[in-house]
């Protein structure tokens, strides 16, 4: 902070401190309250002439000049940074105290510009002023690399949406309502990564709606590919779902021998190596998820048999199997050690036991009008166990999206549409390295799609304004990604049209797609073969080159429920399980709205196609505000900037 005197006029670029016949200096505010302002005075004085609130002021605007003007501000403690309209922000990895009420009440019609520094409550205050003036939808876009901060700042831009309607210090039910939402989200949908401690596991699109008053009405959440192969498997330095550990640590004594727990090192669905997570007191976030689930409608016993869900999963990755002893020489078929485990699952799932044992050794294939029972091999049984628990925990999360919309929807609502301001909240850019499977191919042509967006708007449609207008303007270079997009989505020969195919395809294995993309694609500028013989490809994104891995892309592409698994789950006694599975699980719900804005979410289709008809949908609704994450180093250390983690801030386009 400047240091001042009284008797001295200093500028900081912002605000102008001067004397005045008082012994407090005060603030030329532009109109803004100066008994509020005398509160901020650390905050507000961002100098001059050392770093820029605004890229668009830097003299010289170059990659250089950008990232040093960056550096300074974060180092200074000023981790937000405007380029014109769009929000730049540089993670801390630590809580940074400029988001309580008074800062609320700071931003409130103040939106952005040259009054205030740059904050994420001013993007907020921007999209709800535009919605009121000019009756139109609102979407505020939250895009970066994994570990910059996105999900955090999405919980402070809903924060700030809802306190902007509230009448009175607490606000309404229906603000407290979805604000309690993310707490619950986050720990099912949540998990630590190499790069994140807090890393979305899903892409969340959350629809605040509002009153012709400004007034809030209500909101929708809708879900994009959860990361499902997670929960039976894990990277180094990962950790499975929060939900998981948080139970672990703040069951009570009853819950865990009524849900028959283990210690977490005992599961095999847990990465034993990251049992604990830095800096979080997991007893206590099992109360907080508690109480946030009580607040969106969960009642004690929907939370009882959700446990119960939970419990399974965490069993089934425990179920081992062992070959039989058979005088055939060539009978590979398994059974499994120990029945008593899945004596325990069947419990908890209301299921026959010998039914799930039975699915998890054998399945039944019809032939000839005949059925005939097929018992399985070592490979095959493990495949079913973790099919069972991948099945289960993502239609529970289903399950959860629908009851937290079901909080958040109301009858007068429906009947009384006004306007909506949008957040989308998705996944940052991954390079995991080995682990690089279809869920980074997806998440990362999210990303593409989202940075061809970007380029669109940025750099071709101001162009084209400017010219059409007459103003001077010298063209801009910039990497256009529109290549890469193709590379992944034209027909008949993108690489989503070939991977659907070939999922149809008898007799197709993932070596053969391998094959297929190489063929197709060796002349593509986009596309390259790794030096070295493996099964994998090379994808140029605009954030550098992607290295994925073949296997098990075709079976994460069908991502269907095994019908032999989902047939032991509907014959459960209990009436939540079989809701899970059931066809038509948003039948429940009472609100015909409801039905037909989720009827196409739980079909049993090809996540493919389901993922490139959800981003679709995501450009449905008007795109007016943009913010941009960074992470400013590699190893979630605070407040530390690094150039070589920010390398790949310019492998790309960067205003």
């Amino acid at each position: 902070m400047a240091q001042f005197n009284p008797a001295t006029t200093v500028s900081s670029g912002l605000f102008y401190l001067r004397e005045i016949q008082s012994d407090v200096p005060w603030l030329d505010s532009y109109g803004l309250d100066p008994q509020i302002l005398r509160d901020f005075i650390p905050f507000l004085l961002q100098k001059e002439n050392r770093e820029y609130p605004d890229l668009c002021q830097l003299p010289d605007l170059n990659e250089a000049t950008l990232l040093e003007n960056l550096r300074q501000r974060f180092e200074a403690g000023h981790i937000y940074t405007y380029v014109g309209s769009i929000l730049i922000a540089v993670n801390p990895f630590k809580f940074h105290p400029i988001y309580n009420p008074k800062y609320v009440r700071l931003y409130q019609n103040q939106r952005i510009g040259p009054i205030l520094p740059p904050h994420i409550f001013a993007i907020a205050d921007n999209a709800y002023y535009n919605m009121l003036k000019e009756k139109r939808n609102q979407c505020i876009v939250i895009s970066g690399e994994s570990g910059s901060g996105k999900t955090e700042s999405t919980n402070f831009l809903l924060h700030h949406l809802t306190a902007l309607s509230q009448k009175g210090a607490h606000g309404s039910g229906v603000e407290q309502t979805i604000l309690s939402a993310g707490p619950v989200l986050e720990a099912f949908g949540n998990a630590k990564t190499a790069h994140n401690n807090n890393s979305s596991r899903f892409g969340k699109f959350i629809q605040v709606n509002y009153r012709e008053n400004g007034m809030v009405q209500g909101a929708v959440v809708q879900k994009y590919l959860l990361e499902k192969s997670r929960i039976v498997s894990q990277g180094h330095y990962e950790r499975n779902y929060h939900v998981f550990y948080y139970l672990l640590s703040g069951a009570t004594d009853t819950e865990r021998d009524a849900l028959h727990l283990l210690p977490a090192e005992k599961y095999h669905y847990l990465n034993a190596k990251n049992l604990t997570l830095e800096n979080c007191d997991e007893k206590y976030e099992f109360s907080r998820l508690k109480q946030s689930m009580e607040m969106v409608g969960f009642s004690a016993e929907k939370q009882r048999r959700l446990f119960n869900v939970l419990s399974a999963v965490l069993l089934l990755g425990n179920v081992e199997f062992f070959p039989k002893k058979s005088t055939y020489h060539h009978d590979e078929s398994v059974q499994v050690r120990n029945p008593d485990v899945v004596g325990l699952i069947s419990e908890l799932l209301r299921v026959k036991q010998e039914t799930l044992m039975s699915a998890l050794t054998s399945k039944r294939v019809k032939a000839s009008g005949e059925t005939l029972i097929m018992q399985y091999k070592l490979p095959e049984a493990i495949a079913a166990r973790d099919a069972l628990a991948k099945c289960l925990y993502g239609a529970l999360f289903d399950w959860i999206v629908l009851q937290v919309n079901h909080a958040l929807l109301n009858k007068d609502q429906v009947l009384h549409t006004g306007h909506s301001i949008g957040v989308l909240d998705i996944f940052g850019f991954e390079d995991f390295g080995p682990q690089n499977s279809f869920e980074q191919l997806c998440i990362n042509y999210a990303n593409e799609h989202l940075q061809y967006y970007f380029n669109l708007h940025v750099f071709k449609y101001e162009q084209k304004e400017y010219k059409r207008e007459g103003i001077k303007w010298t063209d801009i270079e910039f990497l256009d990604n529109y290549g890469c997009l193709q590379l992944f989505e034209s027909k008949p020969s993108g690489l989503l049209c070939i991977l659907d195919d070939l999922c149809n395809f008898p007799g197709a294995t993932n070596e053969t797609l391998l094959q297929k993309f190489n063929s197709v694609h060796k002349d593509n500028a986009f596309y390259e073969k790794p030096q070295r013989k493996e099964n994998a490809f090379i994808i140029k994104h605009y954030a550098g080159k992607v290295k994925y891995q073949v296997a098990e892309m075709r079976e994460k592409n069908l991502d269907l429920m095994r019908q032999d698994i989902v047939s032991v789950l509907k014959n459960s006694s209990m009436a939540f399980v079989r809701e899970l599975v059931g066809a038509d699980p948003v039948a429940v719900f009472r609100w015909a709205i409801l039905r037909a804005f989720f009827r196409g979410y739980f079909a049993f289709r090809s996540a493919g196609i389901k993922h490139r008809k959800e981003r679709a949908d995501m450009s449905f609704n008007k795109l007016a505000t943009k913010t941009r994450y960074r992470a400013p180093n590699d190893s979630i250390e605070t407040f530390l900037f690094k150039a070589s983690g920010s390398g790949r801030w310019y492998a790309g386009p960067v205003p």
